[in-house]
């Protein structure tokens, strides 16, 4: 059960859940994956509310529900906002476990699914597990509104799965949960085509790509891109979309760091196309202060770009520091424009980073993901 998922979402969370559903069909399992949408309308009958398709031989319910709006005109004492919205998720979720019968439950990001499915589950005596990939553990509970169903999420999962240490360790910062947890990496396919230098070098473009908001930390990046162009001519190229809560942020940012003549701010490219655009690429950089496993940084690994990222999630897993690319503490500007420089300023080092930077990628292939997510699944079940 997942907030997100192809194709109508290419984000990390989206990902993630798509690879786990592939690996477990490819394990012969008879997958079906619940995604939900929230729809603007409020009412959103219960009766109609599910469109169901085989996708690439995965069960894919689009289950919609409505928007609880609530002012504080007509907001009563038993009245709290989200509620109905939650209700209604739970009520589809169990129509759809009366039809189906489910062996397993097995949920991504604790607010709102994680706690959903974690309630469902241990009403009807099935073992589920919640997996938890950043913002759901690293910015949900700091909210006095979400902290207690995060909890719970955590507390009714039979097994909680995170996809970085520091993730399972805000998790049982929050409650005890290190007895029942494991961590379990993302995965990436090296291309055939790997990372040459550009021989043009009049202007370094530097890249950056995701669902950008306060987790991915641009304002540092635009900081930092703003300094190096001081000493080198260069464009910051975008691909993503700014959350429409972090659009302000973005323009504040932008005016302040006078970086408007380096930004490139593009649209989501087909993911196919990714591997073409990080070749394009001089340097790539995640500024994030907050991660779980970074696909985008995976992927621009597995091609050999050179990449400086931020201490935070599973990067310094994925990087080995100096080795295979350049990690710089989170929420810091100069020294990520001084890691950007390093790289710029030294041809070589860059060609070294990225080199060894696919071949550690090696070591997170879906092969290895897979037996890592059998092992998850036979905890439970019994299959061939």
């Amino acid at each position: 059960m997942s907030p997100e998922f192809p194709p109508e979402q290419w984000g990390g969370l989206a990902r993630t859940a798509n690879n786990v559903a592939c690996h477990l069909r490819d394990l012969g399992l008879e997958v079906h994956v619940a995604h939900f949408a929230i729809e603007p309308e409020e009412v959103v009958l219960l009766d109609d509310n599910r469109a169901t398709r085989v996708q690439d031989d995965i069960t894919v319910h689009r289950i919609a529900v409505g928007k609880e709006r609530l002012s504080d005109v007509h907001r009563e004492l038993w009245d709290c906002p989200h509620t109905l919205t939650l209700q209604m998720m739970y009520q589809s979720l169990e129509k759809l476990h009366s039809e189906v019968g489910f062996d397993l439950f097995h949920s991504f990001f604790l607010y709102p699914v994680g706690f959903v499915v974690g309630m469902l589950a241990r009403r009807m005596g099935v073992p589920s597990v919640a997996t938890v990939v950043g913002n759901d553990i690293k910015r949900y509970i700091f909210s006095p509104e979400k902290v207690a169903v995060c909890r719970s999420g955590l507390e009714n999962a039979d097994m909680i799965v995170g996809l970085s240490a520091d993730l399972i360790e805000m998790a049982h910062a929050l409650t005890p949960i290190e007895h029942k947890a494991r961590i379990i990496y993302n995965s990436v396919q090296r291309s055939a085509e790997e990372w040459t230098p550009r021989p043009d070098h009049s202007q370094f473009r530097i890249g950056c790509a995701g669902i950008f908001k306060y987790a991915k930390g641009l304002p540092y990046l635009f900081k930092a891109a703003s300094s190096v162009a001081k000493r080198h001519k260069v464009v910051l190229e975008l691909v993503g979309v700014v959350r429409e809560s972090e659009r302000s942020t973005y323009r504040t940012m932008v005016e302040r760091t006078g970086s408007e003549d380096i930004i490139n701010l593009r649209n989501f490219i087909a993911h196919e196309d990714i591997p073409a655009w990080l070749r394009s690429l001089d340097l790539f950089v995640l500024p994030s202060v907050t991660e779980g496993c970074p696909n985008i940084l995976m992927e621009a690994m597995a091609t050999g770009v050179p990449c400086v990222a931020t201490r935070t999630g599973a990067a310094e897993v994925l990087i080995e520091n100096g080795v295979s690319g350049l990690l710089v503490p989170w929420g810091d500007s100069d020294a990520l424009a001084d890691a950007m420089e390093r790289i710029l300023s030294d041809g070589s080092l860059g060609e070294s980073l990225g080199r060894h930077a696919r071949q550690r990628m090696g070591d997170f292939s879906p092969e290895e993901e897979r037996k890592a997510w059998e092992q998850v699944y036979r905890h439970f079940l019994h299959f061939w």
